[in-house]
């Protein structure tokens, strides 16, 4: 069941990206939908729900669905009614993924997502179907489901949420507006363009998935791995906002995913200080995936297609900030430490 959960998560973030490329809508209101499935995934952490509460939000889905199977809507309202139904799925879906997580394998969950992503062109041509199928898998998954209403805190973690929050801000600022703005112009070329524009987003994820396995048998240094990959990746994504040529870019696109990879030293580094809190760092997670794509939103409805090359910059940023924010905490460690010494 985790591994199917996982599967429909990446249908579900990514697959109206491609429905929205499609039917050719702003890139603001194609942002709209990954956002939605992002809101909903704030509910595992911090807010924790009951088994009721999560079958109240699957029984509003799947009438959200009903009614734009029985109802002829108009765009904007079908538009709504489709991110209330994304918001509410994923709310379900990762509360029980979030209960089940230690009883999966990382790597093999990852192909799975990778895989949902893969199958996200398929809400071009069945969106109705995926949602009410989304909706069966995630009431049935209920009855695996424990968990209780909750509020949880994020604490600081001596700095390392924040580091955190940048990294993810970074992926999530570029991440999800590249592969809409992708969607969109393969789109007109062919009907495989947008095939091509996920295979290619599912490519990403293939070198950021190979980070870790790789270098953590080169080398155990962490901070070094952790300052290359955002000093790295900070470079990368400032020189994307320049580059014309689309297979230049899709190409340097491809390579961003090494530079993300490195986001395990995060915690890694947070381990070895002691610092480490689990959901502090999902919080943290969390926090800049939906603060990253909010941005993007925004940023999409005010300067519309130059707003990619704007988000481009604005990962560039995150991720400098990433490297300031770990500088810092190091620099702290080591001050206490020669306290120590000398005391």
């Amino acid at each position: 069941m985790f591994y199917l959960l996982s599967l429909l998560t990446g249908v579900l973030e990514c697959g109206w990206i491609a429905f929205g490329a499609a039917h050719s809508l702003p890139l603001w209101q194609i942002l709209c939908y990954p956002l939605a499935y992002h809101l909903g995934n704030l509910f595992p952490k911090p807010f924790s729900l009951s088994r009721s509460t999560l079958r109240i939000m699957c029984f509003l889905s799947a009438m959200a669905e009903f009614l734009m199977f029985a109802v002829q809507f108009s765009e904007k309202a079908a538009f709504v009614l489709t991110c209330i139904a994304l918001s509410l799925l994923s709310a379900v879906i990762q509360s029980v993924r979030s209960g089940l997580k230690s009883d999966g394998n990382r790597l093999l969950k990852r192909v799975f997502r990778v895989g949902g992503f893969a199958l996200a062109p398929l809400a071009v041509v069945v969106p109705l179907a995926i949602l009410v199928l989304s909706s069966i898998v995630a009431f049935l998954a209920l009855h695996e489901y424990k968990g209780k209403s909750d509020i949880t805190r994020m604490t600081g973690q001596n700095g390392f949420s924040l580091v955190m929050t940048f990294h993810q801000l970074h992926y999530f600022f570029y991440a999800h507006i590249t592969l809409a703005a992708m969607s969109l112009l393969l789109s007109h070329n062919s009907t495989f363009g947008i095939v091509y524009a996920a295979l290619l987003f599912c490519g990403t994820w293939v070198t950021y998935m190979s980070v870790e396995p790789i270098i953590s048998r080169l080398t155990n240094r962490i901070l070094p791995v952790f300052y290359a990959g955002h000093l790295g990746i900070s470079i990368l994504l400032f020189m994307m906002h320049f580059v014309t040529s689309v297979p230049l870019f899709i190409l340097l696109w491809l390579v961003t995913g090494f530079g993300g990879g490195v986001v395990y030293t995060i915690s890694a580094r947070a381990k070895v200080t002691g610092s480490y809190q689990k959901d502090s760092m999902t919080i943290a997670e969390n926090i800049g995936h939906t603060l990253g794509l909010l941005t993007a939103v925004g940023v999409a409805a005010v300067f519309g297609s130059n707003s990619p090359q704007i988000m481009l910059v604005f990962g560039s940023v995150s991720a400098l900030l990433a490297v300031a924010t770990m500088a810092l905490i190091s620099r702290k460690e080591n001050h206490h430490e020669n306290i120590h010494i000398k005391g």
